[in-house]
């Protein structure tokens, strides 16, 4: 079981770095950036396509898999205005359609380069679950209760040898706000300089633990 207690909420953190809110059964996912390889190929970068079909796969797996009763996104669910291709929004409708329980999305910083949303898709500023806040930028966050963000595709560094170092995602939990690993396949992330009092959860295959930040380094 990956169930965590924090600020007096129960919640799963997965291994394929969302967060499942047991409260209200919302499944949370951030920083898709659907359309990305896509954006590269439109500047003359020779990305393969793929990425898109994989996270939304992923993204249904899980909603099926814990009985989602809604799959909210804090933020970025696309890349930018290039990325949004006939066969990306394709791609979004059937998967919205098969879907069995509605998506809703906080709008991000990337989603906000992009006019009209396709799918008829509503963009909000933040959203509230059981006490829960779900927004995109851990700093916008109240100082008081749980928020869960994304934004800074959050990443530890952790020793292995006397000069060498893995660079893993994690759940990274900064005072009141729980920052999610980017979810998508074709996503970088920045690694995490530890602060006083900071908690670091890093999945391994089915599980995720939590480790002590003496283990972490820039």
């Amino acid at each position: 079981m990956n169930r965590f207690e924090l600020q007096g909420h129960a919640l799963d953190l997965l291994p394929d770095g969302v967060v499942f809110l047991t409260e209200t059964s919302t499944l949370v996912a951030a920083d898709v950036h659907l359309g990305k390889s896509a954006c590269f190929r439109a500047h003359g970068l020779p990305v393969p396509e793929g990425d898109t079909a994989r996270d939304l796969g992923r993204l249904s797996d899980l909603v099926h898999l814990h009985g989602a009763a809604e799959l909210v996104i804090a933020g970025d669910l696309f890349h930018g205005p290039a990325g949004i291709t006939p066969e990306i929004e394709v791609e979004l409708g059937r998967f919205m359609e098969k879907l069995e329980c509605p998506l809703h999305l906080v709008g991000g910083n990337h989603d906000a380069k992009i006019r009209k949303l396709p799918c008829g898709l509503v963009s909000e500023r933040s959203l509230e679950r059981a006490g829960v806040t779900i927004l995109h930028d851990p700093k916008d966050a109240e100082s008081e209760g749980l928020s869960l963000a994304g934004h800074w595709h959050p990443i530890a560094r952790i020793p292995d040898g006397k000069r060498t170092s893995l660079r893993l995602p994690c759940f990274l939990l900064r005072e009141s706000v729980l920052i999610l690993p980017a979810f998508g396949s074709f996503t970088g992330g920045a690694v995490m300089d530890p602060e006083r009092g900071d908690r670091f959860f890093f999945f391994l295959r089915d599980k995720v633990v939590e480790v002590p930040t003496e283990l972490w380094r820039k």
